[in-house]
């Protein structure tokens, strides 16, 4: 019996320390319409949503390690900081939802922390060392690094400049438009634009796969070291095209064929339509795979 009491006690310490090590922040301030919006979080999750307040609201989930919150404002800038001492040994992690205008200017850095954004209008500039990202995009320009994480972009088909790049995680556009530029070191890129007139790809190890429609007088091109490169690209007034690899098969889908440029390598070169835009897809030991159709 006594060891069962001594258990029960344990396990009571145990949650009441929990408990205490657990807090809630809230907190809302004045925000411009347009103004920038900076978000930083060690630990965690961040999700911010845009709202047609001229607001920006905090409610945070703080571990037991976390010092505190700060929320700044001033005019044209509100600032978000989760501080956590170096010489904590508790548990820093902080879930932050935080609401912003929407039309506001987000910067969002985070060091090992999921970011989710919706419904902000702004440009984005997102930065995460270790964490997976999934943000939304309506016309506006978007900036995203990732060291390690998965990333994901939805658009709604309006123009803008997106640049994104990925060191170990895989990147995946979905209705995006406009201007591109995507890298990956070892994560596989999937991009679907409803349309494009720019597209600037580069992988190491992953593989592309693109599919979307380019418009006049477009230009596409796309590097890799290792990876496989499957491009379905209709446009409005065709394109030239130059594809090559190393040690890998050529195959499109207009029935040409590719040379063989001494006893390794291929290379094939032509023109779709009116041939108004350019393609260029290059890779050492991946295959290529093009296509006029979608």
């Amino acid at each position: 019996m006594r060891i069962i009491h001594l258990t029960a006690c344990i396990v009571a310490l145990v949650a009441s320390g929990t408990a205490a090590a657990t807090s809630t922040f809230d907190k809302q301030v004045d925000a411009d319409a347009r103004g920038v919006v900076e978000i930083t979080n060690t630990s965690g999750r961040v999700e911010v949503t845009g709202w047609d307040k001229p607001q920006v609201s905090v409610h945070a989930e703080l571990g037991g390690g976390v010092e505190r919150v700060d929320v700044t404002s001033e005019p044209g800038r509100t600032r978000i900081k989760v501080l956590v001492p170096g010489h904590s040994f508790g548990d820093g992690e902080a879930n932050l939802q935080v609401r912003i205008p929407k039309g506001s200017e987000l910067h969002l850095s985070t060091v090992s922390a999921d970011a989710s954004v919706n419904g902000v209008l702004g440009v984005q500039r997102i930065t995460v060392v270790s964490g997976s990202v999934l943000t939304e995009v309506a016309g506006a320009d978007l900036e995203l690094k990732s060291v390690s994480g998965d990333v994901k972009v939805r658009g709604h088909g309006q123009n803008a400049r997106l640049y994104l790049s990925s060191v170990s995680g895989d990147v995946h556009v979905e209705h995006g438009a406009g201007d591109l530029e995507i890298s990956s070191v070892s994560g596989a890129l999937t991009v679907s634009l409803d349309s494009a007139h720019s597209v600037r790809a580069r992988t190491t190890s992953g593989d592309l796969s693109f599919e979307g429609k380019l418009t006049r007088d477009a230009s596409f091109e796309a590097t890799s070291v290792s990876g496989d490169m499957k491009v379905r690209a209709p446009a409005e007034d065709g394109y030239s095209y130059d594809l090559s690899s190393f040690s890998g098969d050529i195959e499109n889908c207009f029935g040409a064929k590719s040379d063989r440029s001494g006893p390794v390598g291929h290379s094939l070169s032509g023109t779709v339509g009116a041939g108004a835009g350019h393609v260029r897809l290059k890779t050492m030991s991946g295959d290529i795979e093009l296509c006029d159709r979608s």
